[in-house]
């Protein structure tokens, strides 16, 4: 398992940011094909940004991916400013990599990376693709030109040969998730009585859960040819569809399963009780001499 370290510069001599303010810069690095790749470790390190005299302080993105980062809609908020387009979150399955900083003119700007930089100087994160671009979202004033930005890069990777099937299908897997969401929202909101009532075990809440019963005239006397007692009735299929839908009845944490039947009625049944009876008179079947069944 050949260890290769690369040592990459992203440099750009003038750009001009956009109405929004924002700026693009992607640099690809071309890996060993046909292997599977572990980004090892990660180091940055920020030679020279422009010189700026503005009311907002530029700040910007670094991501490394194996395939260009893709821009969404969401903001990016720094020293009180929003800016648009920001690039997808560091835990997304794109993301190999990513630094923010804000510029502080010299005085060093405060670099955070994910994953840290204890972790990134142990990643055992993998991919396949055999390229990995690096990308540079900045952003400041709108409609400004700026000149002479520069940075170091310095990637350890490890490279393990797998089957071409492994490989091509982690490939496709990798340019699936490059076409990231443009707005991404993956949790909701919870209140300390949701939390109490459906997360945590209802034991903590009041005891055992109560329970109905089957009476000896509910769905389990409809097995029974003949019933074993004179006073007892069958149940007819339309009466044991009736407690299957109330046993699958939303029921609150504290309350019993089903409207009036226990959840496990639901369990095990026929087809014919699940949606009815397909034909109430079939059609009696016919036999040949040598045991074909004969249609009319």
């Amino acid at each position: 398992m050949p260890i290769t370290i690369i040592k990459e510069t992203i440099e750009i001599t003038s750009w001009t940011t956009d109405a929004n303010g924002n700026a693009w810069f992607t640099k690809k690095v071309n890996l060993q094909e046909g292997k599977m790749h572990s980004l090892l470790q990660v180091d940055i390190f920020e030679d020279v940004y422009p010189p700026f005299d503005t009311s907002i302080s530029p700040s910007f993105e670094v991501v490394i991916s194996p395939y260009p980062a893709i821009p969404t809609d969401m903001q990016f908020l720094t020293t009180g400013v929003a800016f648009g387009n920001r690039y997808p979150s560091a835990g997304d399955d794109s993301v190999l990599f990513k630094a923010v900083a804000d510029v502080n003119n010299r005085a060093g700007s405060s670099i955070e990376q994910f994953p840290s930089r204890q972790i990134a100087a142990n990643n055992f994160g993998t991919f396949y693709t055999d390229h990995v671009y690096i990308n540079v979202h900045w952003m400041s004033e709108a409609d400004t030109t700026y000149t002479n930005f520069g940075m170091s890069f310095m990637m350890v990777v490890n490279d393990k040969n797998v089957s071409a099937l492994e490989h091509n299908m982690g490939v496709v897997r990798e340019n699936h998730n490059a076409m990231c969401a443009l707005v991404m929202s993956n949790g909701h909101m919870r209140s300390r009585t949701d939390l109490r009532g459906n997360v945590f075990p209802m034991w903590r809440f009041g005891g055992m859960r109560p329970e109905h019963t089957l009476t000896p005239t509910a769905a389990n006397t409809f097995f029974l040819d003949i019933a074993s007692r004179d006073a007892e009735t069958m149940s007819t299929s339309a009466q044991i569809r009736t407690l299957v839908s109330d046993a699958r009845q939303m029921q609150a944490y504290d309350a019993a399963f089903g409207l009036r039947r226990p959840d496990w009625l639901r369990e095990f049944l026929n087809a014919g009780y699940e949606s009815g009876p397909i034909r109430p008179n079939p059609v009696p079947l016919r036999y040949a001499d040598n045991g074909n069944t004969r249609m009319f």
